[in-house]
């Protein structure tokens, strides 16, 4: 037995702290509620405020982000982007959130291989760009995601907490759909996470 929980340590890496079934219905409340000393948010854009790849940020969708804010949180946008995508992520969403970084924002002027992705999620360094954009410790950010091993991962990684959404809208990455997500599938139950869509809860919820 001790061998068998020994073996699932790793898994406390993509465990999420909280869970709601859509960004949609994150209120400012709710995170006062089960995170009272949060005061910045990192959201992933693709699957979690929108759907993969959306060509718009929909009126309802950027009045949420701007209703967060207003609420007196910094509003963060951290997105596996690259290329044209992420030149649309900046138009797209700076006027409604206090920063956007993407892979392509981290790297290093005086890297003489600069390289975007080693910066993408998993690795920490968008949300820790966030943080010191912010002026603030991780431990007083939330990262909201869809991904267990790019968002949660992230998230734990940089020592902030991490919001799990079920995926938003019918598109996806290819690698993300046939490989990713049919482990998350598996994975969920053995992380005390919901196994079915309809089974998330309407309200910001802690994991036990």
């Amino acid at each position: 037995m001790a061998r068998n929980g020994s073996g699932r340590l790793w898994l406390r890496h993509i465990r999420p702290d909280f869970v709601i079934d859509a960004v949609a219905h994150l209120t400012a409340e709710d995170v006062h509620r089960v995170a009272p000393d949060a005061t910045a948010l990192c959201f992933d854009i693709d699957g979690t405020v929108t759907d993969y790849h959306a060509p718009a940020v929909t009126e309802a969708e950027a009045s949420h982000l701007a209703t967060l804010r207003e609420a007196g949180y910094q509003i963060f946008v951290v997105s596996n982007c690259y290329g044209q995508r992420a030149r649309e992520v900046h138009r797209l969403f700076e006027p409604y959130v206090t920063g956007v970084f993407t892979p392509e924002d981290c790297v290093d002027p005086a890297d003489p291989k600069p390289n975007p992705r080693k910066h993408g999620k998993p690795a920490p360094d968008m949300i820790l760009a966030a943080t010191a954009r912010a002026q603030i410790p991780p431990d007083h950010v939330v990262m909201v995601g869809d991904q267990l091993f790019k968002d949660v991962l992230s998230a734990r990684r940089a020592g902030v907490r991490a919001l799990l959404v079920p995926r938003l809208g019918p598109s996806d990455h290819n690698g993300v759909r046939y490989l990713q997500r049919p482990v998350e599938r598996v994975l969920r139950p053995l992380l005390g996470l919901p196994a079915l869509k309809r089974s998330w809860p309407h309200t910001l919820t802690p994991v036990p």
